[in-house]
């Protein structure tokens, strides 16, 4: 005999929310594994069972935009994007898609790598200075591909300045060696792109190096963050074996010098010096540092005062 088993409404309410997670993670997992077919079934079944759920217009948007990509991919090879066509692409992303993908939770960021690498492997434009978004470095960032950022961003020719260019090397190096490894494109970005040194901080999110720009702040607040490589060679002399002789060559060999890496050249001359004791050569360093800068140069006399107590 089959013994009939009775649920009251509170069993029953938690039978049909479990249900419901169900198939919420059945769309999540179809989505994230990019498969369209799949996905419209989901929904559909999460519509059946649950039409007035709350994400269901989200879910409906990301697998518009899935659909719409992988027609995409079969009508036109994507290596025929233009740089407009692209664009357009990535507006989508960013203003739409980009805020829907929210609904997937952690598994976010895998749905959006897919179509950031898609993007990258084709976007074979030239550096636009006006558009570096188009460039196939940014893209990869955004996939957090930082092999491949470095790469195309040491292919750019010509453009070694360029602020988008020195901020994907700095980004890419950071996140593949740490602080230690990525000090010379760091510096190289403080120099020659001392506004968006700040904002990059944020994106590189390393304690200690917000610490340091914290105590650069304090000590130099008259200053830019170009000063900050020199200020950072004050607090860790040993730094100047990190920077290899390729940091220094491109100060020397640059067309149009940055005081304060012209300040930050002399000085890892000046503390090779300091550790032979007093001498005209280092007096005479000493000058050409003042002149540079007398607020750095006040900066430097303080940290050996500090030392010599």
């Amino acid at each position: 005999m089959i013994k009939t088993i009775a649920l009251n409404a509170h069993q029953l309410d938690l039978f049909f929310d479990s249900r419901e997670v169900t198939l919420v993670n059945e769309v999540v997992a179809a989505l994230c594994a990019h498969d369209s077919e799949r996905a419209a079934q989901s929904i559909a079944c999460l519509r059946a069972e649950a039409p007035a759920h709350r994400d269901l217009e989200l879910f409906d948007s990301l697998l518009a935009f899935l659909a719409l990509f992988g027609q995409l991919c079969r009508d036109a090879d994507l290596a025929t994007l233009d740089q407009e066509a692209l664009e357009e692409v990535l507006v989508i992303l960013d203003t739409q898609i980009i805020p829907c993908a929210n609904v997937l939770g952690a598994a976010a960021k895998g749905f959006l790598r897919f179509f950031w690498r898609q993007l990258a492997r084709v976007a074979n434009h030239p550096f636009d200075p006006a558009r570096p978004q188009l460039h196939a470095a940014d893209l990869f960032l955004h996939a957090e591909a930082y092999d491949a950022v470095e790469k195309a961003a040491n292919g750019i020719v010509g453009h070694a300045r360029e602020r988008a260019v020195l901020r994907w090397r700095a980004i890419a190096r950071h996140r593949l060696s740490g602080l230690k490894g990525a000090r010379p494109q760091i510096f190289f970005l403080a120099w020659h792109a001392a506004g968006d040194f700040p904002a990059v901080l944020k994106e590189l999110n390393d304690p200690l190096l917000d610490r340091n720009w914290l105590d650069f702040q304090a000590d130099l607040d008259d200053l830019d963050a170009s000063w900050f490589p020199a200020w950072y060679l004050l607090r860790y002399p040993e730094a100047a074996s990190d920077v290899g002789t390729t940091l220094v060559q491109s100060i020397d060999q640059g067309s149009q010098p940055v005081p304060a890496a012209q300040a930050f050249l002399l000085l890892t001359r000046i503390l090779d010096l300091d550790k032979l004791g007093h001498s005209r050569a280092l007096v005479e360093q000493r000058e050409r540092l003042r002149a540079i800068e007398g607020g750095f140069f006040a900066a430097y006399m303080r940290s050996r005062s500090v030392q010599q107590r």
